[in-house]
C-alpha cells in the first residue's frame, strides 16, 4: 500500500485543511530528520501481520525546522501516517477531534458508519519493548464513547507503524 501524506485532506474531507496541510509538512520534517526520503518503506503491523508498504511527502524545505518544537513534529507526523493507515487500510474517516479526558484522539467512522476511537502516538526512535503501544492500548480502553476502540503508535526510526484493536 501507498500512504501519500499530502492527500490527507482528501482522505478525511472534515479534517480542516490548515491541519492537514500542517501534518504534512511536520510529516516532511519529522521523517526528513532521520534522512528518510519520499517513498521510504514502511514497516506495517495491522491485523497480526506485517507487510511492506511506502510513505510518500513533499520534502521541507532546508530551515523548515527552526519554527518548530520537535515533540510536536514527532506526534504530527503519528497523526498524520494514523489517519493515512486507518484510511487507506481501513477505509476509515475522520469524524472530529476527541478531546482531552475522552482518552484518544480521534473519532473516526467506519463504511458502514461505525464508531472508532483511536488514539495515536509517536516516538522519534523504536518502541523496542512495545512499552508506549501497552500505554496506548490501556488509555484507548478508558475511552467511554460506543464503537471499536484503537491504538496506533508510529516510530520514525526506521519508519514503522503498529495498529491494534483494543
Amino acid at each position: 500500500m501507498e500512504f501519500d501524506l499530502t492527500r490527507l485532506g482528501e482522505m478525511h474531507p472534515l479534517l480542516a485543511k490548515s491541519t492537514a496541510s500542517e501534518f504534512a509538512h511536520s510529516s516532511a520534517i519529522g521523517l526528513g530528520r532521520h534522512g528518510h526520503k519520499p517513498g521510504v518503506q514502511l514497516s506495517l503491523i495491522l491485523k497480526g501481520r506485517s507487510e511492506p508498504n511506502t510513505l510518500q511527502w513533499v520534502e521541507a524545505p532546508a530551515g523548515a525546522t527552526a519554527q518548530l518544537d520537535f515533540h510536536r513534529v514527532t506526534e504530527d507526523t503519528a497523526e498524520a501516517v494514523a489517519l493515512a493507515i486507518a484510511h487507506v487500510a481501513n477505509g476509515w474517516v475522520v469524524r472530529r477531534r476527541l478531546q482531552r479526558g475522552e482518552f484518544a484522539d480521534w473519532l473516526l467512522i467506519d463504511r458502514r458508519n461505525g464508531l472508532i476511537a483511536m488514539e495515536v502516538s509517536g516516538v522519534d526512535k523504536m518502541d523496542v519493548s512495545g512499552r508506549r503501544m501497552r500505554e496506548k492500548l490501556e488509555q484507548a480502553r478508558k475511552c467511554q464513547l460506543p464503537g471499536k476502540k484503537v491504538a496506533c503508535v508510529v516510530e520514525l526510526q526506521p519508519p514503522r507503524s503498529r495498529m491494534r484493536v483494543v
